[in-house]
C-alpha cells in the first residue's frame, strides 16, 4: 500500500526511500534533498580548489630559504667559534714560543757576561772553559730544538655528531602535552636554590646553590662556580654577546660559558629589574614593579638603551609583568591583574611591541610569586601553573591546546635543544624527553 510523503505538508505520494533522512518522499521532496546534498559539496569542493591553488603556487626556494636561514645562522655561528678557536691556540702557541725565547736569550745573556768577567780578569781556566762549552752545547740544542720540534701539536679531528642538528616536520596539532613522559633524568637543588635557567646550543645555566653550574647535553654537571651575588630572578642567553645574562635583586651580569667568568654590565641603567630575554640584537628587560615598564636594549652598540614602554601600553598601573620570553620575532608576557584578581598571557611583535593576542588564563591569582612560560612546539608556549601543579600548552594563535597536571609544583620552564624540557620545581630540576606523534627527522652530518 502506498504511502503519503513524510515532508509536511505534502499530500504526494511517496516514491523512494530518502537515505540521508530515513523517511519515505515524493519524487519533488527526493530531488530537493539531493539538490540540497549537492549545494553543501559546492563549497568544499571551492576550498579544496582553492587549498591546490595555494599549493601549486608555493614558491618552494622561498619556503627552503626561510627553513635554510637557521641553518645558515648556525653555519656562520658556527665559523665563528671555530675562528675565535683557531685565534686562541695561536695565541697559545705564540706565549709558549715567546716564554722560551726570553728564557734561552737569558740564559745567553748570562753567558755573555760570564765571559766578560773571564776576559776582564783574565783568570780563566780549564774548568771555565768546560763549563762554558757545555752550556753553549746544551743552548745550542735547546735553540735547534725550538727551530724545529719545540711545540707538539695533536689534532683530533673535528667530529660532527648525528644529532648535532635534528630536523623535524612537526605538525603543531598531532602534539599532545598528555604525551610528555615521566623525567628520565633528576639533578637535585638544596634549599636555597633559585629556580631560574636558562640554555644555549651546549648548556643550561642553573643555580644549585651555593654554585652556578652549567649542565651539558649528558645532563651533568660539566663546570659550577660558586655565586657570591644576590637573589636571581632570571637567565637569558644572548648569541650576538656569546654569554648569558644573570638578573639579581640589584645588578644585571654577564658570563662567558668557557670561563665562567662574571661581568657586571655598568652601562644599563640601575632599576629593579625582574624578567630579561634575548633577540638576536636586542636585550629586553621587564621592572619588578606594578605597572611594569618594558625596556629594549641595542646590543650591538654598546648596550646602549633603545625605546622603552611604559604602562598603559604594555599594561596598565594595577598589572604586573611576571615574565618575558622571545622567540621568532615575537615577545610573550604573563600579566597579572591586582584589581580583577585575573592572569593572562599577551603576544607581542619584538619590534614595536603591538599585541598579536592577549587570553586569559584559568590560574588562581597569587600576589607572592611570578608564573613562568617558556616557547614550546609549533611556535607554541608552555606555562606553568605552580599553584595548581599543572602545564598549560598555549598555541601560536592563542588557544588553550592542553592542560595537564604536573606530578610536582613546577616553576621554571626551558626547552634544552629541541626534544628536551627541563621543568625546576622545589626540589630539583626535571628533565623529560619530548616525543611527537607525527615527526619526520634528519640527522646533518
Amino acid at each position: 500500500m502506498s504511502q503519503p510523503c513524510a515532508i509536511t505538508p505534502c499530500n504526494r505520494t511517496s516514491r523512494a526511500l530518502c537515505h540521508c533522512c530515513q523517511q519515505n518522499v515524493c519524487i519533488i521532496h527526493l530531488n530537493e534533498h539531493n539538490d540540497m546534498l549537492n549545494s553543501r559539496l559546492n563549497p568544499l569542493i571551492e576550498t579544496v580548489n582553492t587549498l591546490n591553488s595555494r599549493i601549486r603556487a608555493t614558491d618552494i626556494q622561498k619556503t627552503l630559504n626561510n627553513y635554510c636561514r637557521k641553518l645558515e645562522q648556525w653555519r656562520l655561528e658556527s665559523h665563528q667559534k671555530i675562528e675565535q678557536f683557531f685565534e686562541q691556540k695561536c695565541q697559545e702557541i705564540n706565549q709558549l714560543v715567546v716564554e722560551k725565547i726570553n728564557e734561552e736569550q737569558e740564559e745567553i745573556n748570562k753567558i755573555q757576561s760570564n765571559m766578560n768577567e773571564l776576559i776582564r780578569d783574565q783568570q780563566v781556566t780549564r774548568e771555565d772553559i768546560y763549563q762554558l762549552t757545555s752550556t753553549i752545547d746544551r743552548l745550542e740544542r735547546e735553540i735547534t730544538n725550538l727551530e724545529e720540534n719545540f711545540i707538539e701539536i695533536h689534532i683530533s679531528p673535528l667530529i660532527l655528531e648525528n644529532n648535532l642538528i635534528n630536523i623535524r616536520g612537526i605538525n603543531e596539532e598531532e602534539y599532545d602535552l598528555s604525551m610528555l613522559s615521566s623525567a628520565y633524568k633528576i639533578i637535585n637543588l638544596p634549599e636555597g636554590s633559585y629556580g631560574a635557567m636558562a640554555s644555549n646550543d651546549r648548556y643550561l645555566l642553573i643555580h644549585q646553590a651555593p654554585n652556578i653550574c652549567l649542565v651539558d647535553r649528558d645532563l651533568t654537571i660539566f663546570k659550577r662556580i660558586r655565586w657570591n651575588y644576590g637573589l636571581i630572578y632570571d637567565i637569558c642567553w644572548s648569541t650576538t654577546l656569546n654569554r648569558f645574562i644573570v638578573i639579581d635583586e640589584k645588578n644585571i651580569f654577564l658570563m662567558d660559558e668557557n670561563t665562567m667568568a662574571f661581568e657586571k654590565v655598568k652601562t644599563i641603567e640601575k632599576r629593579k629589574w625582574l624578567s630579561c630575554t634575548c633577540s638576536d640584537k636586542f636585550l629586553f628587560l621587564s621592572t619588578d614593579e606594578w605597572g611594569s615598564t618594558i625596556t629594549k636594549i641595542h646590543l650591538t652598540s654598546s648596550k646602549k638603551f633603545g625605546q622603552q614602554w611604559q604602562s598603559p601600553v604594555v599594561c596598565q598601573k594595577e598589572e604586573y609583568i611576571d615574565i618575558i620570553t622571545y622567540n621568532n620575532k615575537k615577545l610573550a608576557m604573563i600579566i597579572r591583574n591586582t584589581s580583577d584578581k585575573t592572569i593572562r598571557i599577551e603576544l607581542r611583535t619584538s619590534d614595536k611591541l603591538d599585541r598579536i593576542w592577549s587570553l586569559p588564563l584559568d590560574i588562581v591569582w597569587n600576589p607572592n610569586k611570578p608564573f613562568y612560560c617558556c616557547p614550546f612546539i609549533g611556535e607554541g608556549w608552555l606555562v606553568s601553573d605552580y599553584e595548581t601543579g599543572r602545564l598549560l600548552h598555549i598555541t601560536k594563535g592563542g588557544k588553550v591546546k592542553s592542560i595537564v597536571a604536573y606530578n610536582t609544583i613546577p616553576y621554571c620552564l626551558s626547552l634544552f635543544g629541541v626534544n628536551i624540557l627541563a621543568v625546576s620545581t622545589k626540589d630539583g630540576i626535571n628533565f623529560h624527553e619530548l616525543n611527537h606523534k607525527k615527526t619526520y627527522t634528519i640527522f646533518v652530518l
